[in-house]
């Protein structure tokens, strides 16, 4: 077993579980344990780590809770590949556990400072292709301005498009997890009159910007469409609240 040894023993302390996940979580973030790698036993991990099969099979449970492991009856437990889907789930969660009622406020200044920089790269980096999606949404955007919740669902299209386009697939992960609450957001701010229109405009000058490949426009008109957002945003607030 020394031979085949993979981590050092750990010393015996009140976290030895979560110190267990940590090693193991490393091993499989330097690829050491890849994608479809059979973990060692649980008898066979005690032994290495000196801990407790107890020990082994509560840090197991807990790289499965994060989604880097499956546990297979009669398989074992199986490095699984991380997906986005999974991260931009995670940090969903965690955002509506953890935003509160200032929830809304939060998301709102952290959205304004990643679309700004992802309007900026997607008009350094955008291809053809990008920008055929970007057209049809927006075609999408114009034909149901009158319909929120369609509207809505291209709006929502048209800024994971711009994310997709920045060749940077963490600003999507990013975005998908702001979805949920940025949803009801739009669906607050469309009780002003004619706001759909007047981000429709800003779409609309964003891609515009995009197209030509000037990415300080793209970052200043969407730094303005985000604080347009936001004042009727709070318009709608203050409305709903009298």
């Amino acid at each position: 077993m020394t031979a085949n040894r993979l981590v050092p023993p750990l010393e015996r302390e009140a976290t030895l579980a979560k110190r267990v996940e940590q090693e193991l979580e490393r091993l499989i973030i330097e690829s050491r344990l890849g994608a479809g790698d059979r973990l060692p036993s649980e008898r066979e991990l005690a032994g290495q780590f000196g801990v407790s099969r107890t020990v082994v099979r509560e840090a197991v449970r807990a790289l499965a809770a994060k989604q880097l492991v499956d546990v297979n009856v009669g398989r074992g437990t199986v490095v699984r590949a991380p997906s986005a889907e999974s991260a931009a789930e995670s940090m969903r969660l965690l955002l509506l556990m953890q935003a509160g009622g200032a929830g809304v406020q939060k998301v709102s200044e952290i959205r304004h400072i990643i679309e700004n920089e992802i309007a900026a790269l997607a008009a350094a980096r955008r291809t053809e292709a990008d920008l055929e999606r970007l057209e049809g949404i927006l075609g999408e955007m114009r034909a149901h301005v009158d319909a929120p919740e369609v509207y809505i669902k291209s709006d929502v299209a048209f800024h994971n498009a711009l994310a997709e386009a920045t060749q940077n697939e963490l600003f999507v992960i990013v975005l998908d997890s702001l979805v949920e609450i940025m949803v009801e957001v739009r669906l607050l701010t469309l009780r002003v009159p004619d706001i759909a229109r007047l981000a429709l405009s800003y779409h609309e000058r964003i891609l515009e910007a995009v197209r030509s490949g000037d990415a300080e426009a793209a970052r200043a008109i969407m730094d303005e469409h985000m604080d347009q957002a936001t004042a009727k945003l709070m318009e709608s607030v203050v409305a709903d609240s009298e």
